[in-house]
C-alpha cells in the first residue's frame, strides 16, 4: 500500500433579458443586468481622491494595512523579486524601503498586521519582522502563513501536518485510467496561535477529528480576520478526496480550555493544543462559493459580522456574484452585485455593518459599499492590467481600511505601475 504525504495537492458569471426557457435555468431576473452605467464622477456620499502611482515597477503579490493613524503600510513582492515597503498617507507617499536583502516569488508568504501598541507584524516567507521606530527588526523564523489583529493580540494561523499531530490515519483511493492506488493519509490541520513577546504561543487546531486536509500553502485558500472583541474569524477551503468545502470559524478568546492535543513540529518546541470547530458554509440551492483565489472576506471590527460572496450560474458562461453575510453557524440570503458576470476581488469594513468593495468587470475596476442586504455608490476607481500573460494580477489588487469610513483601493496597471486611490465615505453612506 502506497503512504502519501500530508498534503493536499492530490486531494486537489442575470441577463438584460429574459425568456421562459432561460429562467428554467437561472430563475428570477431582477436587479441584475449585464451592463450598468458607471457614472464618471463619484455619487453623493463618496469621496475619491486622485488617482496616483505607489510604486513604478510591476509587482506580482501586495499586503495592505490601514493603521490607526490612517497610514496605509503597503508590502509589494516585485516581478524582479524584491521586497518593497511603501507607506502612503492621504498627502502623498512618505517612505519607501526594502524588506531584507532575499530574493521572493509570488507563491511565497505575505502578511501583515498591526498590534495594540502601533508596531507592524510582517511574515514574508521564513522570516518574521516587525516594524516599530521606523525601522525593520527582524524577530525571527517565520511559519505563519495569515496574521490578524483581534483585540489586544496579534494571532497567527499555519498548517500542521498530520503526522506532527498524530491525526488519525484516514484511507483513501485515488482512481486514474485503469488503475486505483490506495493510500493512507494523516490529514493536515490548521493551527492558531498568539505573538508572544519573543515568538509565538499556539493553542487552537481545528477540526483535529475530521477527515479533510487544510491547504495553506495555496495562495488565497483562506482569509483571516479578528474583531474588538478579541474573536478570530477564518474562512478556508478544505479538501477531502477529490473535492472540496469552505469552512468557517469564530473563535472567542479560550485560555482556559483544556489542552488534550499534543503537537510535535519538526522546527520547534512542542505545544499542547485545545481542539476547536469550524462549520461548512452552506448557502443552498443554486449559489456557491467561487473556487478561483483570492477569497474576498472581511469583519466588522465592532460587531463580528462576517461577508464573503457566493455565486450563481446564469447559463452560457455567464455567473451572477452576491454578497453573504455569516454571524455565527447562519449565513444570510445572497444580495446580487447590480453587474452581472464580474469578478469578486477584495472585502473590508467600512463599520457600521457597512463594507467596502471592489469588483472587477473586464477591465475596470468598480468601488461600491454594501449594507444589510443593499449595494450602493458604485463608481470606477481605475483600470486594471498587467505587462505580461504571466504575472498575475489578482494578487496586486488590495483594499486597505480603517475599519471606518476610509480605505485605499490599490491595483496594477498595464504599463506595470501600481497604482492607488483613496476613498472616502459620507456619514449618510
Amino acid at each position: 500500500m502506497k503512504h502519501a504525504y500530508d498534503s493536499s495537492s492530490n486531494a486537489r458569471g442575470l441577463s438584460g433579458f429574459c425568456v421562459g426557457a432561460l429562467l428554467l435555468l437561472t430563475g428570477a431576473c431582477v436587479g441584475v443586468r449585464d451592463t450598468v452605467d458607471i457614472a464618471k464622477t463619484p455619487p453623493p456620499g463618496i469621496g475619491l481622491g486622485n488617482e496616483v502611482t505607489l510604486l513604478d515597477t510591476a509587482t506580482e503579490k501586495l499586503a495592505a494595512l490601514m493603521t490607526r493613524d490612517g497610514r496605509v503600510h503597503l508590502l509589494a513582492i516585485t516581478t524582479g523579486g524584491d521586497a518593497l515597503h511603501v507607506v502612503v498617507s492621504e498627502r502623498g507617499i512618505e517612505e519607501k524601503n526594502k524588506v531584507g536583502g532575499d530574493r521572493h516569488k509570488y507563491h511565497e508568504i505575505l502578511a501583515v498586521a498591526d498590534d495594540a501598541e502601533g508596531k507592524v507584524h510582517l511574515a514574508i516567507n521564513d522570516k518574521y519582522w516587525i516594524w516599530e521606530k521606523g525601522a525593520w527588526r527582524l524577530v525571527g523564523s517565520n511559519r505563519c502563513a495569515l496574521l490578524a489583529r483581534a483585540g489586544d493580540f496579534v494571532a497567527c494561523v499555519t498548517k500542521a501536518s498530520g503526522k506532527e499531530l498524530g491525526t488519525a490515519a484516514q484511507l483513501g483511493i485515488q482512481a486514474g485510467p485503469g488503475i486505483v492506488i490506495p493510500y493512507v493519509i494523516r490529514p493536515a490541520k490548521i493551527v492558531l496561535g498568539e505573538a508572544t513577546s519573543d515568538g509565538w504561543s499556539f493553542r487552537n487546531v481545528l477540526d483535529f477529528n475530521l477527515r479533510y486536509l487544510a491547504n495553506l500553502d495555496n495562495v488565497g485558500d483562506a482569509a483571516l480576520s479578528g474583531d474588538a472583541s478579541g474573536r478570530l474569524h477564518l474562512f478556508f477551503k478544505a479538501y477531502e478526496d477529490n473535492r472540496f468545502s469552505y469552512r468557517y470559524a469564530e473563535l472567542a478568546p479560550t485560555g482556559d480550555a483544556e489542552r488534550d492535543i499534543e503537537w510535535r513540529p519538526s522546527d520547534g518546541q512542542a505545544s499542547k493544543l485545545i481542539n476547536s470547530e469550524s462549520d461548512v458554509v452552506s448557502l443552498g440551492g443554486q449559489w456557491f462559493i467561487p473556487a478561483s483565489p483570492p477569497l474576498p472576506f472581511a469583519v466588522d471590527e465592532q460587531t463580528g459580522r462576517a461577508l464573503i460572496f457566493a455565486r450563481r450560474s446564469k447559463g452560457f458562461g455567464g455567473w451572477i456574484d452576491a454578497a453573504v453575510e455569516i454571524r455565527g453557524k447562519l449565513s444570510g440570503q445572497p444580495a446580487p452585485f447590480p453587474i452581472s458576470t464580474s469578478r469578486p476581488m477584495r472585502l473590508a469594513s467600512a463599520g457600521g455593518d457597512r463594507f467596502h468593495a471592489l469588483v472587477a468587470t473586464d477591465i475596470s475596476l468598480i468601488y461600491s459599499t454594501y449594507r444589510a442586504g443593499n449595494w450602493s455608490g458604485l463608481t470606477k476607481v481605475g483600470e486594471i492590467g498587467t505587462q505580461g500573460l504571466f504575472v498575475i494580477g489578482n494578487a496586486s489588487v488590495q483594499l486597505a481600511s480603517d475599519g471606518r469610513r476610509q480605505a485605499l483601493a490599490i491595483w496594477p496597471k498595464k504599463e506595470g505601475a501600481l497604482a492607488g486611490r483613496w476613498i472616502r465615505l459620507g456619514e449618510g453612506e
